[in-house]
């Protein structure tokens, strides 16, 4: 190569890296809100324990069993690096989170998604026990899925939110998020982790647990 050749091919090298280094922008936290418990402890599922077994209450119906399998790749799909990934079991024994209905089987209706959510059509719960020394969970998570006498698409459309927002607690998000377009709000109207909800997990998991799973 000719040296004003070589002089070129760096010349351009340099401008390609300069303009590389521009348009990078740093990671934001901006809309993280907060993810411990009350007595300030923190958890998330350690790399040792994935994936991370659910067991869904054959009594719940294939609805909601759909509407967990969905709630869960979504979660999923939160991470970059694989850090919490789950899976559906069918023996409540080897379970790490159990979700049942507490009324059975909702009535089978295809969601809507132009109705707008309907946030009295369902009700969730996620329960966990700390061991007796504070320093581990006792028990699998059980979460608590109920349904009202609402039309069959409002259920579905609840469910299906109430049902991902539950199952943000059991990964370690204690905590509710306070804006209203979050998957983690009080009382979620989205089925979607939302950005708020992406920046929050993804920190929680970059951030040491201390509390040790429940036991298998």
């Amino acid at each position: 190569m000719r040296p004003r050749s070589r002089a070129l091919v760096a010349a351009l090298a340099l401008t390609v890296g300069a303009l590389a280094c521009t348009t990078a922008t740093a990671p934001t936290r901006a809309r993280a809100y907060g993810f411990r418990l009350n007595n300030g402890a923190a958890f998330h599922w350690p790399r040792s324990r994935l994936p991370v077994r659910y067991w869904v209450d054959p009594a719940a119906g294939d609805s909601v069993r759909a509407y967990v399998a969905t709630g869960l790749m979504a979660w999923e799909d939160q991470f970059l690096y694989g850090e919490f990934r789950a899976v559906l079991v069918a023996d409540s024994d080897s379970a790490d989170v159990r979700v049942s209905v507490t009324n059975g089987a909702p009535p089978m209706a295809p969601r809507d998604p132009a109705l707008p959510p309907d946030p009295s059509a369902c009700e969730g719960v996620t329960s966990d026990s700390l061991t007796s020394d504070g320093l581990g969970l006792a028990a699998p998570f059980q979460i608590h899925l109920s349904w009202k006498s609402y039309p069959p698409s409002d259920v579905a459309n609840c469910l299906a939110r109430v049902a991902a927002h539950e199952i943000g607690h059991s990964l370690g998000l204690f905590e509710h998020s306070p804006s209203p377009a979050d998957l983690m709000f009080a009382q979620p109207t989205v089925d979607q982790p939302q950005v708020g909800d992406r920046q929050t997990v993804q920190l929680l998991y970059g951030t040491p647990s201390d509390l040790a799973p429940p036991p298998r």
